[in-house]
């Protein structure tokens, strides 16, 4: 079973330390509330109030020159070199003098935290990460009470990957807050980053008798599921669920274990909060949900239950793509194909600019064979995507089915103008070109694209078979069609269609002996079902002067089709008997 729980709540990713670099954009905009604010608006001058309004309309050139007036003419103003190192930090290359108006703030106020502060972070941005956590114990020697302090300067520390010094400082922290979630999550990350995974555990157990949170219960919990300790596992999560009745991680681990001990009633039970959760990606529930569906037997086995699940789940995200094309091919596999057309055609419409959602629901068109209504879905998908090949190839082959040959023509050309360099692409639509010109009964122009394919492939067995029965049944080149038909017999012995080829050739060129063990084992793999085969078949054993038994195969492909006149040959055949 996907073990998805730690794609959608990770442990460590929940309290992934933030990039000290990444705080810089964050602290910007309270600075600029905090400064807009402060203390320091009383006694300004013009200029810096002129200043401050041109700042925050966005207008740096205005702002920087009325700051440039205001320290020349107050060179004392310890917010306006503030601003103006804000203003100069936008501008990667003026390192240099945004480090000198930094400065010159703090030298006007050196005990300013928020000065300090963004100074230390400024230099992480510059990659002087030596230098932020110099600042940052200065920081929190002359402000203890700051716990956010302290986790900067882990973040200073692990980007430095000064582990141990990490872990005192949030022994700091917690003299400071107690004991909380946040650090437990803290001190379990760098604990694994020491390689230290059953120390991080032991820890966990220990914090969690003082600071009882359900995500840590339901860390617990999946700890001793993956130690394979059910009974003390389900115990966690069942607490974290006492403490958060709706908490969903918890109710997943629980129908993990369920599924593992096929205890499904309860497994259904428990998967649905997952299923149903809003707030959880709906990619790593299609995963999920996937996987859950890989077993065709478990939904074979609970259909009703599986049903309510990806409605469920579908309900929750009624327009997320990858619930709707799960949907769609859960549908199609539980044999509800219109049910499947359905929800994705609406996906379609939601989407209308997805490639893959249009494309899905053309593809399901033509598994379930609905011909007509494939073109009209691939030329909207031709018009958003023109020249794509996968599209053109099913709007062919459904124009085909539709008879509408000349449309099926055009579109197998276009194959081959847009991707004349792609033999895959050639060879197929080469092949149908030369099928749809025999069928109209233009053989040489038939011939000319089947020689075309098999420029490209030369053992393509499709067109070897086609061109060699065509060329038989005009009793042409028959030295040239019995290699090519043996060709298609070597690919694939066992093919029915292309023994009758090859067995019939061997008859027209005089072998009907060696023709007849050919057919004997076409019968044998399905030649039975086609009435073609056996009206070949019982001309060579005709031929052979096994006249009961040649009878007997016309009577049985009589039955399976009247059209082909077997009637009138029978007639034929046995009034030449009589003479």
């Amino acid at each position: 079973m996907l073990n998805i729980y730690h794609y959608f709540c990770d442990y460590i990713d929940a309290i992934k330390l933030m990039n000290v670099k990444k705080i810089f954009t964050g602290t910007i905009l309270f600075l600029m509330i905090f400064l807009s604010n402060s203390t320091l608006c009383s006694g300004q001058s013009k200029e810096y109030f002129d200043a401050i309004k041109y700042y925050h309309a966005n207008d740096t050139t205005e702002a920087r020159n009325l700051f440039l007036v205001e320290v020349t003419n107050n060179p004392d103003n310890d917010a306006a070199y503030f601003y103006l190192a804000l203003i100069s930090s936008r501008d990667k290359k003026n390192n240099e003098e945004t480090e000198k108006y930094f400065k010159k703030a703090l030298e006007k106020d050196p005990k300013n935290f928020w000065y300090k502060y963004y100074m230390a972070l400024y230099y992480a941005d510059t990659d002087r990460l030596e230098l932020t956590t110099v600042m940052l114990e200065e920081l929190m020697i002359d402000f203890p009470e700051k716990s956010d302090l302290y986790f900067d300067a882990i973040n200073a520390y692990l980007s430095q990957n000064d582990i141990i010094k990490a872990l005192n400082t949030l022994e700091k922290i917690e003299t400071i807050t107690g004991k909380t979630e946040i650090i437990a999550l803290t001190k379990m990350d760098l604990l694994f980053k020491q390689n230290k995974e059953n120390d991080a555990y032991a820890f966990l157990e220990e914090y969690y008798k003082d600071c009882k949170t359900p995500k840590i219960a339901t860390m617990l919990g999946d700890y001793y599921s993956r130690l394979f300790n059910d009974t003390t596992s389900l115990k966690y999560y069942d607490e974290a669920i006492e403490m958060s009745p709706g908490y969903t991680p918890a109710y997943y681990g629980k129908a993990h274990i369920n599924r593992a001990l096929r205890q499904y009633d309860k497994y259904f039970i428990n998967i649905k909060p997952f299923i149903k959760d809003i707030k959880v990606d709906p990619k790593m529930k299609g995963e999920y949900l996937q996987e859950l569906l890989s077993s065709q037997q478990f939904v074979t086995a609970f259909i009703p239950q599986v049903d309510s699940l990806m409605l469920d789940a579908h309900n929750a995200h009624p327009t997320d793509s990858t619930i709707n094309s799960i949907l769609g091919v859960y549908y199609y596999q539980t044999g509800r194909g219109t049910l499947a057309v359905d929800i994705l055609k609406k996906n379609m419409e939601i989407y209308p600019d997805s490639y893959n959602a249009g494309f899905q629901y053309l593809l399901f068109l033509y598994y379930s064979q609905s011909w007509k209504e494939i073109i009209p879905v691939a030329d909207t998908l031709l018009n958003r995507f023109p020249d794509n090949l996968d599209v053109i190839q099913l709007k062919a082959i459904s124009q085909w089915q539709n008879q509408d040959i000349q449309g099926s023509i055009y579109s197998y050309k276009q194959l081959t103008t847009i991707a004349p360099k792609d033999s895959a692409t050639c060879v197929f639509a080469n092949s149908a070109l030369g099928d749809l010109y025999y069928q109209q009964g233009m053989g040489q122009k038939a011939y000319k694209y089947y020689k075309k394919a098999l420029k490209a492939n030369p053992n393509y067995a499709p067109v070897l078979n086609n061109y060699a029965y065509y060329l038989s049944i005009e009793g042409k080149s028959l030295k040239k069609a019995l290699a090519m038909s043996k060709k298609t017999v070597e690919q694939e012995p066992d093919n029915p269609t292309y023994l009758d080829t090859y067995a019939w050739i061997l008859h027209l060129t005089g072998h009907s002996l060696e023709a007849k063990a050919f057919f004997k084992h076409a019968m044998i793999y399905g030649g039975k079902k086609s009435a073609v085969i056996i009206d070949h078949y019982a001309d060579v054993l005709y031929t052979l002067k096994e006249y009961d038994l040649a009878f007997i195969y016309w009577d049985q492909a009589k039955a399976l089709d009247n059209s082909l006149g077997i009637d009138e040959k029978i007639k034929l055949k046995k009034s030449l008997l009589q003479k």
